[in-house]
């Protein structure tokens, strides 16, 4: 990843204060005992949050005196959570890293350098994935999952409102006010508000790529361009039309759409598992799923990586676990735990588990196209180019303003960053 040295915010002036007073983490006097913080989200996941615990934790039974600690954080304040606890030269050990996020760690300096962690054997069964968790030549994490986003749908709510799959914007529409008519369920949710910043951010890039958009192109920022402006006009005549959930946030419609009562989904194969698994009104097998109902196939990604802190308390035991995590029976239990996700490895979920969850291979599909939502030339900037551009589409929602104007004051307030 090429990223130009841009530091930010709080984590950017307490690490490089600490960094040039020549601070740093304090490997542990010997490997293979301590504690072990980890740091993600979807520890909170419901199901899948105790699947994915079991499936790291197995270093304990490698490593008898290594414990493994959860530090679960919402995914809305996991980032800022992360910039202070780890400003402050604190934080988890390990942590999972959103690739938005992993650019300004890395400038930072807040990533341990992982170049020598692994070895051959391990080495050799990575995929591509990885590569996007190096940062001047160093890799500062590994894949922990790649996740594509779909559109999915209630199957029984869908024919109770005699509306088909949609497969265009004009469908989705459609079949989105034929479901609230019907049945007085929202037809259709997605994230829309600047208080899920981050992934709404990741949420959103589905729109501007599907509409054949991006952000950059050839080192110059392209928010205004008429993709884009056309994705954020069809966004908004979704939020508009009345038959989508405004106002709530994801873990909101996450759960209407858990008790079947959300008609259509745009989201990633990780959310729509936590939603069904092990769902008695809402089943896995009453899902239907399909591409994004857009004019190009292009589509958004969720990448994830796994790093260890600068400042990790047990920095070689931390290391150790890497080195486990990425061994073979360890890739297996976490394609199992991860599901419908691309891993770091090739190691596939099983096949049951794709029999049951027929929906898994659309998703898996989606990644022939998939792109993430860094800002190609300006990644160190991603969030503060994120900020601008959803403040500006979160004024044409809510305050009706014109797209195209918007995005223009986006682009021009964006250009200043330079």
């Amino acid at each position: 990843m090429n990223v130009r040295k841009q530091l930010a915010g709080l984590i950017a002036v307490a690490l490089t204060a600490s960094l040039a007073a020549g601070c740093g983490g304090d490997d542990p006097p010997a490997a293979g005992a301590g504690e072990l913080v980890f740091a993600s989200w979807q520890w909170l996941e419901p199901s899948r949050g105790d699947q994915l615990w079991t499936a790291v934790t197995g270093f304990q039974q490698v490593k008898p005196a290594a414990k493994m600690k959860q530090q679960a954080v919402a995914r809305k304040d996991y980032e800022s959570t992360l910039k202070t606890q780890i400003g402050g030269r604190g934080g988890p050990d390990i942590l999972i890293i959103p690739d938005t996020f992993l650019p300004e760690l890395a400038d930072a300096g807040a990533l341990e350098p992982l170049d020598d962690v692994l070895g051959a054997a391990e080495k050799s069964t990575l995929n591509a994935t990885s590569a996007a968790g190096t940062y001047e030549g160093k890799q500062v994490g590994y894949a922990w999952e790649i996740v594509n986003y779909a559109l999915f749908w209630n199957k029984d709510l869908l024919a109770k409102a005699g509306a088909t799959p949609p497969t265009d914007l004009a469908g989705l529409l459609a079949a989105a006010k034929a479901i609230k008519d019907k049945t007085g369920n929202p037809g259709f949710a997605v994230r829309h508000q600047i208080s899920e910043e981050t992934p709404w951010w990741i949420d959103f890039s589905n729109w501007s790529y599907g509409f054949g958009g991006a952000w950059s192109k050839d080192g110059k920022l392209t928010i205004n361009s008429p993709e884009n402006v056309a994705a954020v006009t069809a966004y908004r005549d979704m939020y508009a039309s009345g038959a989508m959930a405004v106002g709530d946030d994801a873990s909101t419609f996450r759960s209407k759409f858990k008790e079947g009562k959300i008609g259509m989904m745009i989201d990633n194969s990780s959310a729509l598992y936590t939603m069904v698994n092990g769902n008695k009104v809402v089943p896995s097998t009453g899902v239907g799923a399909s591409k994004l109902p857009f004019p190009t196939p292009a589509s958004g990604q969720a990448g994830f990586f796994v790093g260890i802190n600068k400042y990790a308390k047990n920095k070689a035991l931390a290391k150790e676990w890497l080195r486990w995590f990425y061994g073979a029976d360890a890739q297996q239990r976490a394609a199992a735990a991860l599901g419908a996700s691309v891993i770091g490895t090739d190691a596939k979920p099983p096949a049951d588990f794709v029999t049951a969850n027929p929906w898994v291979l659309t998703f898996q599909a989606q990644a022939a196209t998939s792109a993430d939502a860094v800002v190609d030339g300006f990644e160190t900037k991603t969030a503060q180019l994120r900020h601008l551009v959803l403040t500006e589409v979160e004024k044409v929602l809510v305050a009706g303003d014109d797209p195209a104007a918007a995005l223009t004051r986006a682009q021009q307030e964006a250009e200043k960053l330079r």
